[in-house]
């Protein structure tokens, strides 16, 4: 196991020590956030499934009622009318925080409804459409809410996982190995110099006794 290159001294275990407690804190935190990130991500690919399959559904039916309103009316009456509309509606973009992310909030506000076009000289098939496109809209806008929010937290959740692992796999267990390194190595030496001491008392003792004989 790789460890640092510091002075076995009980200043350094104590600093070691401080480092390794605030890189486990850190490490525990981060975890937790991972999970969290996790579930979050989870909860938005399922939603993001539900609502492209809704998205798909609605372009489906619009588009079906284009190709019924082009049979009926004719493609150049229907472009004509097509021409005629300024539609005025907006996509409002709020912001939700999720674990420090701002995800965007969007939402489809849409024109008032009503008929755009003549009872005389149009086809009715053509509000039809009008009417399937816009609810297209507003299931559009939300997958796209939806991908946005799967795409930031799949980018928040690499990083957090890339720390998770610097930390567990690479920094705590390095800090570890010199901490222990450092204490083992404190220990000889006090054992050394418990020995030294012995000896000394033992040679002390021994020249003490040869005085007083």
């Amino acid at each position: 196991m790789a460890r640092l290159n510091v002075p076995v001294t009980k200043s350094s275990a104590l600093a070691i020590e401080r480092s390794l407690e605030f890189a486990t804190e850190g490490f525990e935190l981060l975890e937790q956030k991972r999970q969290i990130l996790m579930m979050e991500l989870m909860r938005w690919l399922a939603r993001a499934r539900t609502v492209e399959q809704e998205v798909n559904e609605r372009l489906a039916r619009a588009y079906e009622a284009l190709r019924q309103a082009a049979l009926a009316a004719g493609a150049a009456r229907l472009a004509r009318e097509a021409v005629a509309i300024r539609p005025s509606h907006q996509v409002k973009v709020e912001e939700r925080r999720v674990m420090g992310l701002h995800l965007a909030q969007l939402s489809a506000e849409l024109a008032p409804g009503g008929p755009e076009f003549g009872f005389v000289d149009s086809s009715a098939r053509s509000d039809v459409v009008k009417e399937a496109f816009e609810a297209s809209l507003e299931a559009v806008t939300r997958l796209a809410e939806t991908e946005n929010a799967v795409f930031q937290l799949a980018q928040e959740l690499r990083k957090t996982q890339r720390r998770v692992n610097a930390l567990g796999k690479i920094f705590i267990p390095t800090y570890q190995a010199t901490l222990k390194y450092v204490r083992d190595s404190l220990e000889g030496h006090e054992r050394e110099d418990l020995v030294v001491m012995k000896m000394a008392k033992a040679k002390l003792a021994r020249a003490r006794k040869r005085r007083r004989a």
